[in-house]
């Protein structure tokens, strides 16, 4: 067991790091293979690797990647990003989470090789994350880009047995471009040279590029057909490379989570071959058990929670752009018509487009800011914005009084608009991802 000392260390390191400069994103893989080689190059020890990028789905599809693949009894590590609460959610080794011992040697070892030099945070911890997968050997581990796909710190790897790219659509245009186009040739930056690459319908000219791209790597593409899906109250079928596939519907709530599914699946029949005892037919029970916090989690119980009329329905939420509104309006409406928002925003997008997909089934919105959030919108600022819309709205100082606002109308709670606003409710509902 650690003492409290070494916590607070973690504390410290983690403090200093995120202090590190460039303190802005600015992509390029000069400053994460120098780190790397100083390192002794812990990413050519990495286990076979799935490489996944996309604008939305990202963490869904590796969530069930990873339920499949530890349910057919491979050890599999895996690498997300941003954490709700704790940092350790980050790093996943055999499927648990890194231990505050382990997380504190690899970021010291980081820190010391590094020396001053300049480094973004998410870069310093990516080869952080790639020294303790190193050091620990595991089946298979499961990689989600940060930012983009090309120049995003993950992408080094040498031993990638899959890409799979998710949705993609219009989100931080102002490092990936502002068209669909741009964006698509940033995300397929992860396309390997005779890699097999697993994506889903999407539109023409986000189709086009990612096509172009596998032509170019020589890469087998595996393209699952929306329109082809058949669902039924618990299982759904998709085509892939003309063989039907009869799965279960995943524990993830929305109809968007189909897709990501679908992709999973795919992605394991893809590579079953690479492994020896990888039992395909064993891995989809663990569609049933996949968690994923914060994509439309129902919680009902809890600090906050307590406080709201149990007769009501609470929903959690990180989707951040107009896509992930989207999926969240009929995640929404399939409950009930009518709901309240608990509703934080970062100033990185407009809060306009989000609220536009949801104003239908929206009777009220609470506004408040995002704490330790510098560029989140304040909750005067949200509030001037959706009283103009026309849309009823109460604004709070913070999360607790937004709650207190909430449980005072006879509405079902959404808190939504960012996954730092989630994490902040997990926190204080004193339900922590584990």
């Amino acid at each position: 067991k650690l003492n409290y000392m070494s916590l607070y260390k973690l504390d410290d390191i983690l403090i200093k790091i995120q202090k590190y400069h460039p303190k802005y994103i600015d992509l390029n893989l000069n400053r994460i293979n120098r780190l790397l080689q100083d390192l002794g190059n812990p990413h050519q020890f990495l286990p076979p690797t799935i490489h996944i990028a996309g604008t939305n789905g990202k963490g869904s599809t590796l969530s069930i990647l990873r339920s499949m693949l530890k349910e057919s009894g491979l050890t599999v590590h895996s690498y997300t990003s941003p954490h709700l609460v704790n940092f350790n959610e980050r790093i996943r080794i055999k499927d648990k989470l890194i231990s505050n011992k382990f997380l504190f040697e690899v970021l010291s070892m980081t820190d010391k090789v590094n020396n001053n030099q300049e480094i973004t945070f998410f870069e310093f911890t990516t080869a952080a994350a790639f020294l303790a997968f190193s050091k620990i050997k595991a089946d298979i581990l499961l990689l989600e880009v940060g930012l983009g796909g090309r120049l995003d710190a993950t992408n080094v790897v040498p031993n990638v047995i899959a890409s799979i790219i998710t949705e993609i659509s219009f989100d931080h245009e102002h490092f990936l471009g502002s068209t669909l186009s741009k964006i698509s040739k940033e995300k397929c930056g992860i396309i390997k040279n005779r890699i097999p690459v697993i994506t889903i319908s999407q539109k023409n000219e986000i189709m086009r590029v990612i096509k172009e791209n596998c032509l170019n790597k020589n890469a087998a593409l595996y393209l699952i057909e929306k329109k082809n899906f058949k669902v039924s109250s618990n299982s759904f079928s998709f085509c892939l490379d003309k063989e039907n596939i009869d799965i279960p519907i995943p524990a993830l709530r929305g109809i968007h989570q189909l897709d990501n599914c679908a992709l999973s699946t795919s992605c394991l029949k893809v590579i079953s071959k690479n492994f020896k005892k990888f039992d395909f037919k064993k891995s989809i029970k663990g569609i049933k058990s996949v968690n994923w916090p914060a994509r439309s989690q129902l919680i009902n119980k809890g600090k906050l929670a307590s406080k709201i009329d149990k007769n009501y329905v609470i929903i959690l939420d990180g989707a951040h752009n107009v896509s992930g509104a989207k999926a969240l309006s009929k995640v929404l409406s399939s409950i009930d018509t009518k709901w309240q928002l608990i509703f934080g925003y970062l100033k990185t997008r407009k809060p306009d487009d989000f609220l536009n997909e949801l104003k239908s089934i929206t009777q009220r919105i609470i506004t408040t800011e995002i704490t330790g959030q510098e560029n989140s919108f304040s909750s005067k600022e949200l509030f001037d914005i959706i009283q103009k819309k026309g849309m009823s709205v109460n604004k709070s100082k913070n999360l607790y009084e937004a709650i207190e606002i909430a449980s005072q109308n006879k509405l079902n709670v959404c808190i939504c608009g960012s996954l730092y606003l989630a994490g902040e409710f997990l926190k204080n509902n004193q339900t922590i991802p584990n």
